[in-house]
């Protein structure tokens, strides 16, 4: 869905959220539609810019300037940004016996950086597409989960992992958790290369963009070839479908087999996300672009999602 439908949002509770118009704090009914950005901001030297104030965001609607209605800033000294995250491990054996362990052990440390203020599942794909975990906020479950992740062989079918994984977020992940919006996200750990995917890519982007995920992808170092230089890969198909970087992810490349670093940094996305939501105008059942700016020199923002899909019916006066 392309919208948080139907839900109660209390303002007050949301960690360093403000109203868009500085208003005293209140709850807001959500008896309408209502569209959700998060953005990540960052400098020209790739840090992360944590300290932009609601003035210097600038929303556009096809084109056109709209008001931001809500306006919220991730909890960075307790990573504390309320998340959902779905675990997509490739199992056709681009991931070696002895790397699992590693990598459960850097989930795990991301988990706790997460402290507790999220819930996470975990699939694996080759040929076939499973469910490991459920979504839980139980440490103890993603970890068993990792650990009957034996066998290594197969096709690769990322794609159609990934888009299972966005319907995970969509249908089972809590929307509000602790009366804050959850943010959406999957994290793809593969070596990039596609055999055996039914959907077709331009769909999956526009399914991740409609629910409101984010894509990240870890791509593994067994599979990292360059003809010119040991320290770059080559551009994958997934690279090449923009699936991650048109849902506002990165991606990260486990150079030295070592997946802690990339866990803490994409612990650090979270911290530094700032969440913009407003009131569409349009009822007209038709998609319409999104654009975020900022008003402050030498920043690059990464938005979520670039359209949405208006509701069928009315628009407001």
């Amino acid at each position: 869905m392309n919208y948080i439908r139907s839900v109660i949002l209390v303002v007050a509770a949301l960690a360093l959220a403000v109203p868009a118009q500085d208003k005293p704090p209140l709850t807001l009914k959500i008896d309408t539609d209502v569209v959700a950005l998060d953005i990540t901001a960052m400098d020209g030297k790739g840090n992360y810019v944590r300290d932009l104030k609601l003035e210097e965001f600038e929303l556009f609607e096809d084109g056109k300037p709209h008001k931001i209605d809500f306006f919220s800033v991730a909890d960075e000294a307790s990573l504390s940004r309320p998340i959902a995250v779905v675990f997509a491990l490739d199992r056709s054996g681009s991931l070696k016996p002895e790397e699992t362990t590693r990598l459960r052990e850097s989930a795990l440390k991301f988990i706790e950086l997460m402290k507790g203020d999220a819930v996470f599942a975990t699939m694996t794909f080759n040929y076939d597409v499973k469910i490991t975990q459920k979504f839980t906020d139980d440490p103890r479950r993603i970890e068993r989960a990792f650990q009957r992740v034996v066998d290594f062989e197969g096709s690769t079918r990322i794609y159609d992992a990934i888009d299972r994984a966005v319907t995970m977020l969509a249908h089972d992940a809590p929307k509000v958790r602790k009366q804050r919006l959850v943010r959406r996200v999957v994290v793809v750990i593969t070596d990039g290369f596609d055999s055996a995917s039914i959907i077709d890519r331009r769909e999956l982007v526009r399914r991740a963009l409609a629910a409101n995920v984010t894509v990240y992808s870890v791509t593994l170092p067994s599979y990292m070839l360059s003809a010119t230089n040991n320290t770059e890969r080559v551009i994958t198909p997934m690279d090449a479908t923009r699936i991650v970087s048109a849902t506002g992810g990165r991606d990260f490349s486990a150079y030295e087999n070592d997946f802690q670093p990339i866990f803490k940094h994409l612990a650090e996305e979270i911290r530094a996300s700032y969440l913009l939501a407003y009131y569409p105008d349009k009822r007209d059942g038709r998609h319409h672009e999104l654009k975020v700016k900022t008003t402050r020199p030498g920043i690059t923002l990464r938005s979520n999602r670039t359209e949405y899909v208006a509701p069928s019916g009315l628009s407001t006066p």
